[in-house]
């Protein structure tokens, strides 16, 4: 409430370095985010302090993401869907797969379906991570449109509060959290990598 940015920024690099990407999202920067959120809701207040929070999250998560640059190609690839502006989420598991070794290419937000599409016939991802944050921007239909790519990817994964899990198309996984999407990634890779070897 302060909005001391130095402040926040010591106390998420201090957690990141405690207790990794994972553990700081779920147990301090998602809970603290939906507690401002929750407030504004009510209030109609505290954007300057979502904003300085939202910037300060940003910089300690593309830091993470620096810190542990992974080798070898970018088999994952993050988008937001059309018209969802929330990129926090996503850049915490671009962090996170950092973080575990599995590279990335990340779209970030507002990317139209047609864009989505042909960044997977051009890279060839071997998993595409959607993240909607609401209703409103989870149109199922994009991710069909990925599952009709030429080069269709070995996982879709709809990530985020916006998906509905019955309005999912066939093959489609719905992750329940941060940790079972950076899972589902390195095992994706992992099974890359031995298809390889064998």
């Amino acid at each position: 409430m302060r909005l001391d940015a130095a402040a926040i920024s010591e106390t998420i690099a201090h957690t990141l370095a405690a207790g990794g990407v994972i553990a700081t999202w779920e147990g301090l920067l998602r809970p603290v985010l939906a507690g401002i959120g929750e407030r504004h809701a009510a209030t109609a207040g505290l954007i300057e302090v979502e904003h300085l929070m939202s910037r300060c999250v940003s910089e300690a998560l593309t830091a993470a993401s620096r810190a542990k640059v992974p080798t070898g190609p970018a088999r994952i690839l993050l988008s937001c869907a059309d018209e969802e502006q929330h990129t926090l989420p996503l850049e915490a598991l671009a962090a996170a797969l950092a973080e575990a070794g599995v590279s990335y290419r990340m779209l970030g937000a507002r990317v139209p379906v047609a864009a989505l599409v042909e960044a997977v016939n051009r890279t060839g991802p071997a998993a595409v991570v959607l993240w909607s944050h609401t209703r409103a921007t989870a149109d199922p239909a994009q991710l069909s449109a990925v599952l009709a790519a030429p080069r269709r990817p070995l996982l879709v994964l709809a990530a985020g509060p916006g998906w509905r899990a019955d309005t999912l198309p066939a093959g489609v996984v719905r992750p329940v959290d941060l940790a079972e999407a950076v899972s589902l990634a390195v095992a994706v890779r992992d099974s890359l990598d031995q298809s390889r070897r064998d």
